[in-house]
């Protein structure tokens, strides 16, 4: 067989968690996923003047004659699987550099194939990158002055060539004998979308407590049984090691306390519960209605919606370009939307987003006292608590307010009537109002 060095672009992509996605589908079902992906991804190599070199289990790898076409194609390949509802995401690396061209003949004809360190490394950022980012080698932007690509987003902005680049830390591969300088693309709106601000697959190596490092992990699955009178079931899902596993979970810990029926998506993380078992927390479930705060706001009309989750933290959702178009919802608005897809890199969606009661920023809910500002933080008086239950209610200016132990920011602090409490106001159901991050400040027998 012919071989012959060559001066290259790689370009490498994959279905971001393709064996997750793989396990929950059938084998016709993921064929049909696999083959619109490589069919997008196809027609942003031959659009950007590449050659497809060969397919992989989970993606596809390419070749182009200089750097900028490889990028070009990158990005077009991420804006076109990002316009494909449901999909799991896109990771990708490009590397330029010396390698080998090998000809290969087979009984559709010849063809040509490649190896060397330059498509090592192309496969070793694929493999560490992100759903959404691209991952280019330091050596590639060495050997361009001037590298012309452009984003959709980056259009609308006139953003600079040199803008596009955001370096990240050194990666070890395989073949390299000391880390390998990379940068990573932003090719999205602005960066609080920059997916790729951790453009870099973790592994326990990359942390000095891999401990530590599987603290915050977010999980995918299907509640497999879910008991409605005792408010408690299972999910099943698949481990970071792919391994199959079910775990409890209660209402306490589901999301806005969404209803919840088996055969639901999930998105949740894992904690510590009685006698350390592990139990699903922060439970966010796939189609439910929740409300939310307008975060940021694009000029294609896209941008992004933030919820708390019990552990105080914010999950964000991206809200598709045109969404807010009509100027009716503007930056800290409160709003109505539906979840939709989901990865574990912030690849949740909004949909069907709505202004919750009304287009008035302060979104006042009607109540049967004086109107508490959404956002705001109140004092209120808890007037009848099931702890058994995990809810009860508090009045505030004549309010009644919605009380529920997966707001206590500390739960073993249950509170009993008459003591007081301090929250953020959160609309409820049918204009009432929620206590969010509830604080609990006095106990009974002192008065506001």
């Amino acid at each position: 067989m012919k071989m012959q060095p060559v001066e290259k672009t790689f370009l490498q992509a994959r279905v971001f968690n393709a064996d997750q996605t793989k396990k929950g589908l059938s084998e016709l079902d993921w064929g049909v996923f696999f083959a619109d992906f490589i069919d997008t991804a196809s027609r942003a190599i031959l659009a950007n003047s590449g050659g497809i070199v060969r397919l992989t289990v989970d993606g596809i790898i390419s070749s182009f004659t200089d750097t900028a076409s490889g990028v070009q194609a990158a990005i077009d390949m991420q804006e076109a699987v990002k316009a494909v509802a449901g999909h799991s995401g896109c990771a990708i690396g490009v590397a330029t550099g010396l390698a080998y061209e090998q000809a290969l003949s087979d009984k559709d004809g010849d063809r040509v194939d490649y190896f060397g360190t330059t498509v090592d490394i192309a496969h070793a950022l694929t493999v560490r990158a992100r759903g959404n980012a691209i991952l280019i080698h330091d050596q590639a932007l060495n050997t361009n002055t001037k590298i012309d690509i452009h984003s959709t987003a980056g259009k609308l902005t006139n953003r600079h060539y040199s803008d596009y680049f955001v370096e990240q830390p050194h990666i070890n591969i395989p073949t390299q004998n000391q880390p390998i300088p990379c940068y990573s693309i932003f090719w999205q709106s602005q960066p609080s979308h920059f997916l790729t601000e951790t453009p870099i697959e973790e592994t326990p190596s990359d942390s000095n407590n891999s401990d530590n490092s599987h603290k915050e992990l977010i999980y995918f699955g299907r509640v497999s049984a879910f008991k409605k009178e005792r408010g408690f079931g299972f999910i099943q899902f698949y481990t970071e090691d792919q391994e199959y596993s079910e775990i409890y979970f209660h209402m306490t810990y589901v999301i806005n306390q969404a209803p919840v029926q088996e055969h639901d998506h999930v998105q949740f993380t894992i904690k510590p519960g009685k006698e350390d078992r592990p139990q699903a927390c922060s439970v966010l479930v796939m189609g439910s209605r929740l409300q939310g705060q307008i975060e940021s706001q694009e000029p294609d009309g896209s941008g992004h919606i933030t919820i708390h989750n019990q552990d105080f933290g914010l999950i964000r959702f991206f809200a598709m370009p045109k969404t807010f178009n009509d100027g009716l919802i503007k930056v800290n608005d409160v709003v109505e939307f539906t979840v939709s897809s989901g990865s574990d890199t912030e690849g949740l969606i909004a949909i069907d987003v709505k202004p919750y009661q009304g287009e008035d920023q302060c979104l006042e809910v009607v109540g049967s006292g004086d109107n508490l500002r959404i956002g705001s933080i109140e004092r209120a008086v808890i007037t009848v608590y099931f702890a058994e239950k995990g809810y009860g209610f508090a009045k505030c200016r004549r309010n009644n307010v919605y009380v529920h132990v997966s707001e206590l920011t500390n739960p073993e602090n249950i509170p009993n009537p008459g003591d007081i409490i301090e929250f953020e106001v959160f609309p409820g159901r049918d204009g009432t109002y929620r206590a969010n991050s509830i604080r609990l400040i006095m106990k009974k027998g002192l008065s506001l």
